[in-house]
């Protein structure tokens, strides 16, 4: 699922705009820190207050044939496991408004500003183009980059090369599948920017992405 083009990403992510001094580099989980396999972890659901997220992989069904991977993280706080599940939980909306069609809006819930007009017009050219999708699309290396006051950066990583495009009306995978479906172009380095509303809400205002070659891409490879 990427937002905006890949250039405004490359020029943001070379500004190193970490507001708290925070390292860009990083290890995707599974080069030496792959999150252990498992009970689902739950970074939402704190036993305690100040309680930190445990590493797991949650398995979501966004649909019968289609499902996303997330990867959790170990070391997540309290505070930032919100931010994190503004741009997760909005990752899988937007899959489950692609396989119903756009019926399903609630993607739009969690996306505001560019990111919501950004997100609308991706789900809009699976609806007219009447593709849905299956599969298993992964999400890993999820990390908060920056945070400051009520805006933080969220960087993760995406594989989308076993999700396959589909026509609607038979079931069946569409003759020549898109490059985004493919490596290396399919793993690539997603960014959002959230924000905090009034309403306490964590929502992501933009989306920006570095596909391969760039080397923040080449960094989720594994």
């Amino acid at each position: 699922m990427r937002m905006r083009a890949a250039l405004a990403a490359v020029a943001l992510l070379g500004t190193g705009c970490s507001a708290t001094g925070a390292e860009h580099t990083f290890t995707p989980a599974g080069d030496g820190g792959s999150a252990a396999s498992g009970a689902p972890a739950t970074p939402g659901s704190l036993e305690a207050p100040g309680a930190m997220s445990t590493p797991g992989v949650e398995m979501v069904e966004v649909a019968p044939g289609m499902t996303v991977s997330i990867e959790w993280p170990a070391g997540l706080d309290a505070a930032q496991q919100p931010m994190v599940r503004a741009f997760t939980d909005g990752y899988v909306e937007s899959w489950k408004a692609v396989v119903s069609q756009g019926k399903d809006s609630g993607y739009l819930d969690g996306v505001e500003d560019q990111a919501g007009r950004d997100s609308y017009a991706w789900v809009r050219g699976f609806v007219n183009r009447r593709e849905s999708a299956t599969g298993t699309a992964k999400v890993y290396a999820v990390r908060v980059a920056s945070a400051t006051g009520r805006g933080a950066e969220v960087d993760a990583c995406v594989d989308e090369s076993g999700v396959r495009v589909t026509e609607v009306d038979s079931g069946r995978p569409i003759d020549g599948q898109p490059a985004w479906t493919q490596r290396p172009t399919s793993v690539y380095l997603q960014v959002a920017a959230v924000r905090k509303g009034d309403d306490g809400a964590w929502r992501v205002r933009t989306y920006l992405h570095a596909s391969y070659p760039h080397e923040r891409a080449k960094e989720c490879r594994r």
